[in-house]
């Protein structure tokens, strides 16, 4: 390559030439390959692969009347194929600011409502509001098992409460607020729920919820023992902090219940899996554009 150079250099300076230089240069940056960076096929921001193009530069030497000189130069030659469909992944969203904020507010209560029938009519989340909490803490995931089904349970830990709790005949409310990186439509699924769980979402969910009110109610049927679930779709636009609630209840014999918030993009930003998401938060760092929750025991 180096002779063919100096021999096209020497031709064109000794012929009086005019040159047109032609640079098609994928991907590169101060003559070296440059990353692209995409998610993985599990999307998760934080696996990568990377992309590298090749640099085709061809330069046309026209000489009077004599001939045409091509030179084509090469660089970079290596190259590692990305996914097959990249723009199936999301890009990484920006996470709203971070102040101590992250998780679910949540409060343990007694409970005393029976499970008796097909939709465990005797619980009311509602009459919770003015009752006083036994338990308040903050936690990185919701969800869980309480005890063996069918079997009176003796007192435990909840989420990371560090205390003993009674695990029959309680109750759990929790609040946050889900920041929406990206618009679209979330899915808020309870695939299972033993004995109850109820959902609301949006300005309800801060001041006014009520039993009748719930966006989802998923409800243990007791006569044939068959859990609870729902599902419920939000459609949120970007940049936006959503006010969330959910209620569980626990009556006899032990039970329990998952939940799942999954993003448009299909990252699930809430779960049983003890990590903090940086798009579930108590409040908003200025705590005016997302407000603290009223306290428990005392809500509207």
């Amino acid at each position: 390559m180096a002779l063919q150079r100096s021999f096209v250099n020497a031709l064109i300076a000794s012929l009086g030439v005019t040159c047109v230089a032609h640079v098609h240069a994928l991907h590169m940056n101060g003559g070296q390959p440059q990353a692209r960076h995409y998610s993985t096929a599990s999307c998760r921001p934080t696996k990568t692969v990377t992309e590298t193009m090749h640099q085709t530069e061809t330069v046309t030497c026209t000489v009077t009347d004599t001939a045409t000189v091509t030179e084509t130069a090469t660089h970079a030659a290596s190259t590692t194929t990305p996914p097959s469909d990249p723009t199936s992944c999301p890009t990484v969203c920006p996470a709203p600011p971070s102040c101590n904020n992250l998780g679910f507010d949540w409060a343990y209560y007694n409970n005393s409502a029976h499970n008796g029938d097909t939709t465990y009519s005797n619980f009311h989340p509602d009459s919770f509001k003015d009752v006083t909490a036994l338990y308040v803490s903050t936690t990185s995931y919701v969800g869980g098992l309480y005890g063996q089904a069918g079997v009176q349970t003796p007192a435990g830990s909840i989420y990371d409460s560090n205390v003993n709790l009674n695990l029959d005949y309680f109750a759990l409310n929790h609040h946050a607020y889900l920041y929406a990186c990206e618009a679209g439509t979330y899915r808020i699924n309870i695939p299972y729920a033993n004995d109850a769980v109820y959902l609301w979402t949006g300005a309800k969910a801060y001041a006014g919820w009520t039993d009748g009110n719930a966006d989802a109610k998923a409800r243990y049927n007791q006569p044939d023992h068959i859990a609870g679930h729902a599902d419920f779709n939000l459609d949120i636009p970007a940049g936006t902090y959503v006010p969330i609630r959910f209620f569980y209840g626990q009556a006899q014999y032990g039970g329990g219940f998952t939940f799942t918030v999954t993003t448009p993009s299909g990252e699930v930003i809430v779960s049983n899996e003890a990590t903090f998401s940086p798009y579930v938060v108590r409040y908003s760092c200025d705590k005016l554009t997302a407000p603290e929750f009223p306290p428990f025991g005392r809500e509207p």
